[in-house]
This record gives structure tokens, C-alpha cells and sequence, in this order.
């Protein structure tokens, strides 16, 4: 980037900022999403006592118009902020690294010597400000809520384009508020004490302190972890792949700690002779969870004997990871335990039921054991009276393959060494190797780490532990663990809520609806009703949509008696439709509205339906179909007609729903009533004015929606006196929709004992008395009597006796197969049931 494009592209940045927000440097770098490489500018702004790196994701490069910026990410340079530039090798000696908080940002840098000259000066003047940050140690960071939700919530042209589709709620969700961590977060100072100890075979004996060694510090550690090799070598126990703790040597640690305070064991984890016992504060227990462990064996036929131990745990909202190991031995096999090293780093996985990870995916690391590395072309009895280890230390082959080789614990640190060799002493004493081996000495156990905000205090060997021929080494740490600051994050939950909320609505699709409740008004039986529902769609995004059903059964989108025009479409911005709904009350859907609305009080809007308008990606609408009743007969019980005492017109729903709930019939019926009053008058009407007519019924329903139904349905619900409104034909189909509208058939015989009965009139005879009630077996019988009426006038009207039974046997059994019914109804049609119907009537 030249002079002329910089000061360009710095002009069209300092566009994006308020005055008195001043843009100290810019810096072309980009990320690899994927297997792309995405530019990114970076600018570091500074506003009063404040100032903040801000990350651009750039549309358009070199930017020339606001619109080709949009902030990707504001960072506040305070105290959690920190910019790791170690580079390794290949394009990673390109990449630096962003750190706020317990996120971590990578970035790359292209190699041009431009740019690298530009990158000096945004790593300069980075640490400048963090520098300035931790003296003054306040800072005002008020003016950056104007940009952490601007961009990141306006709408995403890849999900206006169909390029991408939305994020989800949740994932949106923890994305905000992993971003925001650094607002809710503190880092609040641990004590780490880390210690490894060769113990050469040997058990703890009764009179063995560890005190010497675990508790040197003047305040207690918050946590511990021990890690111990060569506990057991034994065939036996290399052979088994010994896992068991060794108690004997837990008991001896947990004896040996701080006496400030209280421990517990959090976990140990062995394999044959390395083992890993973790001990925290009680009081930590419960901020500790995902504890889990993993070992690797690496030695013999992989048998264990050498290899590596390792915990995982999360600590408020900081994972951390310790690994207990135990190299390749001898001073020639320095590149075998390079591979140890690798093998462990390769296959150590923790798995904590949810997620595994391995050592490197923590976000604090301690590395502890024998690792075994010697010292190389040295004088061996030079280096056993040499004092100044300092001199000596660049021949140690783990210092030659960390630092100047760079092959193993690449990003680990280690403190300085000022400490004896620990390995190899006589057993007893302080005193060098003097067998006949004559091992020179070496700095084998050691103690690494790796993370951001971690300092060592100390680093040590404890020379009065004489048992072993190794020297137990510990290393305190200060480790700064993230912690949650709930008040912080209560208001920061709320914020990001609200922030979820704003991206949904702006990238996802929406349909606009000009009303959720819908109001039928009052409702009357075999009437249409119609209302329009105006969608739009006003919203950047093609929508899609369609009225779903409310559950996931296999129910339909509504009610049977409710219609929709258009229950899918498309709409394109800015597109409009009516959709219409239509109500119509038949005789299948009388009684279900009546059970619907039989709580419901007088003049009260009812919830009839609610409609499910599911928009594909989107939110669903939920639309509310209100609407009063007026009953009719046309929906109630027998037993209900039979104790009408006035026109039906005059009750109220909840005055029928009291008669109909009367079952111990303190409402008596109508005596000598053989059938209700509305059948009567319209089977009276039939016989006087039909019996003659040819075709008076037939199969097809030819009637059906004739609008003399309503004219019926009023004259029979007022109890009219005028003269009955409709034709011999509509009155005949008016009858058979008071069956249809029954709520239970008037023949209870089931399909079963039809099919098995139904040839035989005696047996027919038989289930009306056994499986009929009396009033059901009044009124059918009175109906029956009504049809052989139809059937004696065969000649003027030519209405046999299968044509009638094919029309009344649905509306009177409604069972799957007719046939039945019709072979059930024939035999009476066939046979003479005069005395059987008198006998029936005559019963009370």
C-alpha cells in the first residue's frame, strides 16, 4: 500500500469515527475463513483517556465509500488486552494474535516490506497504549457503545443475497455474548503450585514429610498438582497397564500441604509409574466443573512405562490443563523424546461428556515430569563441581530443541534455572552419581506453561528429599483465572437479548399481517362467513409461507368448518395478498362448535381456531379466528330436543348446556312424545305434502345447500305458526341433517354386531332392545315407521326400499361401511314391526 492509497484509505476510516476520535494507525491484514483469505483493516482509534483497536471487515478494497467498511469487532485496550506477535515457521511466522479477555483473534500480515515496516508501527503504538493503560490503570470506554451493535446488527447482505441463511437464536446469542466477554469478566489472581518428583521405585514411608517440599510458600496455594514417576516399575504392573491410584502416595501429599487451609483430592489419574493428583482449596469446589483426565502411553509396546498423564478442568470461564510425563531415557535418545513429546501433544484428548479437547485447546497449560533430557559433550566431573549453571545451561539438549531448534514445547515458557541438576544423586544424599554407571548430571524434571496472564514466582529444587535419586522440583505460578462478574453479566445478558432480537429481525424474513384477531361475529348454522387477511411482506427478504398445523400430530391447519384460500405462497418485497377465510357450520361441524363454546359466557368473544402462518427462516404469526354461536336444533342431543319447554330461539347456550347436562332428568321430556318436536313436524309435513312426490329423497343430496336450510332452521327454532317455509325436498333433507348433526348416531349398534346380525330381523329386534337407549329406540322406530310410509307409495313416488336405505343409513349409524347398516335397516322395511314399535312406546 503506497503513501497515496494509505492516506486515502485513512480518510475514508476517519469517516466512520465522531469528532475528538482520533485514528492513530491503520493496518492492512487479513484472516483465513475457510480455505479464503478475507481482508481485514485494522485501526487503532484513541478518544480522551481511552483508546480501542477496531477490526473492518473490508467489502470493497481499497475502501473509497463507508459502505465498504463495516466494523467487524471493537476492542477496548484496557487490562485485559494483550497482542501476542511470536511467530513460528511458513505462513505462521506471518500471523500475530489479538487477546482480550478469554478470546483470541488470529491475524496475518502479507510479506511485503511495506507492510512489515507498518506492522513495527501498529505493534509500537499498541504497546504504547497498554502501556499508558496499566499506569493510569482508568479509562473511559463510554464513547465505544456507539459501534458495538451498529454494524453487527444491521442486515447482512450474504442473508439478503441467499448467499448464507441466518445464524440461529442461540448460536447468535453465545456469539454476542462470547464477544462481550471482556465487559463481564474479571481476572482474579490463583496461586499454582506445580511439582514433580522421580521417586525411583520407592514407597512413602511412615516417617516421609513432604512439607519440606509442598508447603514453602508463606501463603497457601489454591491449587496443586503433583505429578510422580516411577512409583511402580515392576513387570507385573507395566504388563497390567496399572491404573489404580497408589493411596499410599495421595495420602502422603494430601499429609505434606499447607496447613493454612483445607484440601480435598480433585482428581488422580496413573498410568503403571507416572500419576497426577490434583488438590484444590475446598472452597474452589464450586467454581470447578468439566473435570476429566487422559493418558498416553508411549513406552514399551506402548505398555505405559513411559508416556504422559494429564486433568482437564474449566475454572469459572478459564479451562486449564495439567500433563504429568515421563520421556524416553538415556543421553542419546534425545530425538526419541522428541516423539514422546509429539505422541503425547498428538493423542492426549480430554473428554468431559460434551466436547474433547486436547492439551492445546486450554487456555492455560502446565507441563510437569521427568522429561528426561541430559546434558551433552560436557565434562562430567567439570559439571559436578561447576557452580555457575547458567554457563552450562545451553548445553542442556531440551534448551537446544526448545529455543535453538525449535522442536518441542514451541510456545511453552520455563522460568530461569537456578537450581542443582536434580538427577542423578545417590540415593540418601546429596551426592552425585558414584556407581559404576558414573551418570552425569542433568536437569531432567522440569515445569513448563503456556498461556496468557501467568507469572512464576519460583522455581525450585528441594535438595533435603534424599530417598530417590532425583530431586523433587516445584514452580508457583500466579495465574490470573477469568471470572464471571454476574451483576456485569446480568446487564450485559439483557443487552445482548435485546441485540439478538434487533439481528433476527433484520435478517431474517417477515411477513406483516394487518390483524391477528379475526372476528366472526355471531354465527348461525349453514350460513357462510367471510373475512380477508391482508398479508404484506415489507421486510429486504423474498418470504415464504404457510399455515401450518398447531402440533405435530396429523391434524389439519384448522378446523374442519374453516376454509383458507391460500394456504401457501411467495411474496417478493413489497408484495401484498388478501387471503380469505370462510366459515361454514354444517351438520358434521353443529356439535363441535357447541362443545367449543359451551363455557363460554353470553356476548363473550371465543377463541374458535388459532391459525399457524409458519414464514420459512422466520417467525411464525399466530392468528387468533374469534366468534359467537346462536344454537340450533341442528347440533343438539335428542335428549336435549325432548325437553325444550319454548322455542329454542329463547335459550341461551348455557341454558341448553344445562339441560343437556342433565342427566338425572329433573327436566322431564314431553309425554307421549314419540320422537322431538322438530322431527315430528317435519316428518308430519313429509306425510301429508311428500309421501306422493317422485324422488322425494335421493342418494346424491341434490338439497344439500339449498338456502331454504336456513328458512327451515328459523321456523323450527322460533316454533313458528306460519306456514313452513320450505319445499316436500328440503324438508327431507332438513330431517336428514338433524341425524347428521346428532353428536352421537341414533343407531349405538356397533359395525361389528351389524355384521354379524343384520340378515336376521329377530336378532335385529334384539340389538335395538339391548343396545339402543328407549329414547333412541322410540324416535328410530318412529322414523322407520315414517319410511315405510315412503315404501308402501313406491308406485307414485319410486322410492324402494334399497334407495331408502342407502339415503338414511349414513345419517342414522355412520359407520365406515354403510352396508351393514343397510341390510340392518332393510329388515325392518321387509318385516312388519307394528307390535314391536307399539311395545316400545308404550315403555316409560
Amino acid at each position: 500500500m503506497n503513501n497515496v492509497t494509505k492516506n486515502s484509505i485513512l480518510q475514508t476510516v476517519e469517516q466512520k469515527f465522531r469528532l475528538g476520535e482520533v485514528v492513530l494507525v491503520i493496518f492492512e491484514a487479513y484472516q483465513i475463513v475457510g480455505v479464503e483469505h478475507q481482508n481485514r483493516l485494522l485501526a487503532i482509534v484513541k478518544s480522551g483517556n481511552s483508546s480501542a483497536l477496531f477490526a473492518f471487515n473490508v467489502s470493497n478494497y481499497p475502501p473509497v465509500n463507508l459502505s465498504d467498511l463495516h466494523i467487524e469487532s471493537v476492542i477496548p485496550i484496557n487490562e485485559t488486552f494483550l497482542i501476542d506477535c511470536s511467530s513460528g515457521f511458513g505462513i505462521s511466522s506471518y500471523q500475530f494474535i489479538i487477546i482480550s479477555g478469554n478470546e483470541q483473534t488470529l491475524y496475518y500480515y502479507y510479506p511485503d516490506p511495506e507492510i512489515f515496516r507498518s506492522k513495527e508501527v501498529f505493534e509500537r503504538t499498541l504497546k504504547k497504549l497498554i502501556q499508558e493503560y496499566s499506569e493510569e490503570k482508568h479509562g473511559d470506554f463510554q464513547w465505544l457503545e456507539a459501534y458495538k451493535s451498529s454494524d453487527l446488527t444491521d442486515i447482512d447482505l450474504n442473508i439478503a443475497l441467499n448467499k448464507f441463511p441466518p445464524k440461529n437464536r442461540e448460536s447468535k446469542f453465545r456469539e454476542e455474548l462470547e464477544r462481550r466477554k471482556p465487559e463481564y469478566t474479571i481476572h482474579e489472581p490463583y496461586k499454582i503450585y506445580c511439582g514433580t518428583w522421580n521417586v525411583n521405585l520407592n514407597a512413602p514411608g511412615e516417617d516421609l514429610s513432604l512439607r519440606e517440599w509442598l508447603a514453602t510458600t508463606e501463603d497457601a496455594p489454591d491449587i496443586y498438582a503433583i505429578g510422580l514417576q516411577e512409583i511402580d516399575m515392576s513387570p507385573e504392573t507395566i504388563l497390567r497397564g496399572e491404573i489404580r491410584p497408589d493411596y499410599n502416595w495421595i495420602a502422603k501429599i494430601m499429609e505434606g500441604l499447607h496447613p493454612a487451609d483445607q484440601y480435598e483430592e480433585l482428581l488422580t489419574v496413573r498410568l503403571v509409574g507416572m500419576m497426577l493428583t490434583i488438590v484444590i482449596k475446598k472452597s474452589l469446589r464450586g467454581s470447578i466443573s468439566k473435570c476429566c483426565s487422559s493418558m498416553v502411553g508411549t513406552g514399551t509396546l506402548k505398555f505405559g512405562n513411559k508416556g504422559g498423564v494429564g486433568i482437564s478442568f474449566q475454572i469459572n470461564e478459564t479451562f486449564m490443563c495439567f500433563v504429568n510425563s515421563h520421556l524416553a531415557a538415556h543421553v542419546q535418545e534425545f530425538e526419541r523424546r522428541n516423539e514422546d513429546h509429539d505422541e503425547i501433544l498428538r493423542r492426549m484428548s480430554f473428554n468431559d461428556g460434551f466436547k474433547s479437547r486436547n492439551i492445546l485447546e486450554h487456555h492455560q497449560i502446565f507441563w510437569i515430569g521427568d522429561l528426561n533430557y541430559r546434558l551433552t559433550k560436557t565434562d562430567d566431573e567439570g559439571i559436578r563441581t561447576f557452580c555457575d549453571y547458567e554457563k552450562i545451561f545451553y548445553l542442556d539438549q531440551l534448551y537446544i530443541q526448545r529455543v535453538q531448534e525449535k522442536r518441542v514445547f514451541r510456545d511453552f515458557q520455563e522460568g530461569k534455572i537456578n537450581f542443582r541438576p536434580t538427577y542423578k544423586y545417590d540415593p540418601g544424599t546429596d551426592d552425585w552419581d558414584s556407581s559404576e554407571k558414573n551418570r552425569a548430571p542433568a536437569w531432567c524434571d522440569r515445569i513448563f506453561w503456556k498461556g496468557a496472564r501467568i507469572e512464576q514466582i519460583a522455581y525450585e529444587s528441594v535438595m533435603q528429599l534424599r530417598m530417590s535419586d532425583h530431586k523433587p522440583v516445584y514452580g508457583v505460578f500466579i495465574a490470573y483465572i477469568l471470572t464471571r462478574d454476574e451483576a456485569k453479566f446480568k446487564k450485559v445478558h439483557e443487552e445482548v437479548l435485546k441485540t439478538v432480537d434487533k439481528y433476527e429481525n433484520d435478517n431474517q424474513p417477515q411477513i406483516t399481517v394487518a390483524e391477528t384477531d379475526i372476528d366472526f361475529g355471531m354465527i348461525r348454522f349453514h350460513e357462510h362467513y367471510s373475512r380477508e387477511l391482508l398479508v404484506a411482506n415489507n421486510c429486504h427478504l423474498p418470504v415464504d409461507f404457510e399455515f401450518i398445523s398447531k402440533d405435530d400430530s396429523s391434524n389439519g391447519v384448522c378446523e374442519d368448518w374453516i376454509n383458507i384460500s391460500h394456504l401457501k405462497g411467495e411474496l417478493i418485497t413489497g408484495n401484498s395478498l388478501s387471503i380469505r377465510i370462510d366459515i361454514f357450520i354444517d351438520e358434521k361441524a353443529a356439535s363441535k362448535i357447541i362443545r367449543r363454546l359451551r363455557d363460554s359466557t353470553p356476548g363473550e368473544k371465543v377463541p374458535l381456531d388459532i391459525l399457524v402462518l409458519h414464514v420459512k427462516n422466520g417467525r411464525d404469526v399466530f392468528i387468533t379466528i374469534f366468534g359467537e354461536y346462536q344454537p340450533s336444533v341442528f347440533g343438539l342431543r335428542l335428549g336435549t330436543l325432548m325437553k325444550l319447554q319454548k322455542p329454542l330461539i329463547e335459550y341461551t347456550l348455557q341454558e341448553l348446556v344445562s339441560i343437556d347436562d342433565d342427566v338425572n332428568n329433573t327436566i322431564p321430556y314431553h309425554k307421549d312424545a314419540k320422537a322431538p318436536r322438530e322431527i315430528w313436524l317435519l316428518t308430519d309435513y313429509l306425510y301429508r305434502n311428500g309421501l306422493l312426490i317422485p324422488h322425494l329423497f335421493t342418494v346424491q343430496r341434490k338439497h344439500k345447500l339449498s338456502p331454504r336450510i336456513c328458512a327451515i332452521r328459523d321456523w323450527l327454532d322460533e316454533w313458528s305458526t306460519e306456514p313452513f317455509p320450505g319445499t316436500p325436498q328440503t324438508a327431507g333433507e332438513a330431517l336428514l341433517k338433524i341425524l347428521e348433526a346428532l353428536p352421537e348416531p341414533l343407531v349405538t349398534i356397533t359395525e361389528h354386531n351389524l355384521s354379524i346380525y343384520a340378515s336376521y330381523f329377530d336378532k335385529c329386534r334384539e340389538l335395538v332392545v339391548n343396545k339402543m337407549s328407549l329414547l333412541n329406540r322410540k324416535i328410530f322406530l318412529y322414523i322407520l315407521m315414517f319410511l315405510k310410509e315412503i315404501q308402501k307409495n313406491y308406485a307414485n313416488n319410486g322410492m324402494d326400499d334399497r334407495t331408502i336405505v342407502k339415503v338414511f343409513s349414513h345419517p342414522m349409524c355412520r359407520h365406515q361401511n354403510d352396508q351393514h347398516c343397510q341390510r340392518f335397516l332393510l329388515q325392518f322395511l321387509a318385516n312388519d314391526f307394528k307390535e314391536f314399535a307399539k311395545n316400545e312406546f308404550a315403555k316409560q
